[in-house]
């Protein structure tokens, strides 16, 4: 029993000497998570200001909350008097290992920096690569999220994206309609160019300048009919709306005129033997 009270207090001794430390290590982090929440804020709040990206801007955040927390941790550990130099080796020891396990998505992790600092695309652009067409929803440090036309999420690794082709729709505000039309061999084509050309006209949400000229033009000769090319320009939001319309109109258009889209047919010829 004496031995337990001498060890109750030599604990309270040891407590009560202690507390100064134990005080300022809390001081410490207390103080480490307002400037992170302040740094952050303020952080991010500039970032949105200057328009920067919003999967950068998170990334960014996260990066300097976790450099902070790590720098708060060691100050707290440096006022309670402990050691850091064991720390840092544990740290260390279990970054290469988390290293080792995640050799496979080091790749990914790369490539998410990169797309992330270079911007071939940002949240929100459409772009098509591969198999793959869709908004971009969030770029994660290892993966992006792609909303398809289906309402489809999918996640697409950032090293998949890296080494494909990506076409990038939303880097220009203006898009290129382009509607391929067969024509008869045996029709007018200064008629069938003044039709469409009228529909163009008619067409909602088209831009008209010098630059974005609409042209109805004879692209080839083909196998069955003239295949005609119809080029418009819309804003890149308007461009569905503009070519289900505009692919509407010229069928309205032609059939209006007696102007006909021939199809394949197979001619055959029956002898009586």
């Amino acid at each position: 029993m004496e031995n337990v009270l001498n060890f109750w207090d030599n604990l309270k001794i040891n407590l009560i000497s202690y507390l100064p430390q134990l005080i300022s290590a809390l001081i410490i982090v207390a103080l480490g998570l307002l400037i992170a929440f302040v740094v952050v804020r303020i952080t991010r709040k500039a970032m949105t200001k200057k328009g920067v990206d919003l999967s950068l801007t998170d990334f960014v955040c996260k990066a300097v909350r976790i450099l902070i927390y790590i720098l708060t941790l060691f100050s707290a550990l440096s006022a309670m008097e402990i050691s850091i130099a064991g720390l840092v080796a544990f740290f260390s020891a279990a970054a290469a290992a988390i290293a080792l396990a995640l050799k496979d998505r080091l790749n990914d992790i790369a490539s998410g920096i990169v797309i992330l600092f270079t911007r071939p695309f940002v949240t929100g652009d459409f772009i098509e690569f591969d198999n793959y067409a869709g908004f971009v929803q969030k770029i994660d440090i290892m993966h992006t999220n792609i909303l398809t036309y289906s309402r489809t999420n999918v996640i697409v690794p950032n090293s998949v994206i890296s080494s494909s082709k990506v076409n990038n729709h939303t880097t220009e505000p203006i898009v290129r309609v382009q509607v391929d039309l067969p024509i008869p061999y045996d029709a007018d084509i200064d008629r069938v160019k003044e039709v469409v050309l009228g529909v163009l006209k008619a067409t909602e949400h088209l831009v008209h300048d010098e630059t974005h000229l609409d042209s109805v033009n004879l692209e080839k000769f083909g196998e069955s009919a003239l295949e005609f090319s119809v080029r418009c320009y819309c804003d890149f939001k308007d461009y569905w709306t503009v070519y289900y319309s505009l692919t509407q109109s010229i069928k309205e258009a032609l059939d209006k005129n007696g102007i006909t889209i021939p199809f394949n047919q197979l001619d055959v010829t029956i002898k009586n033997q």
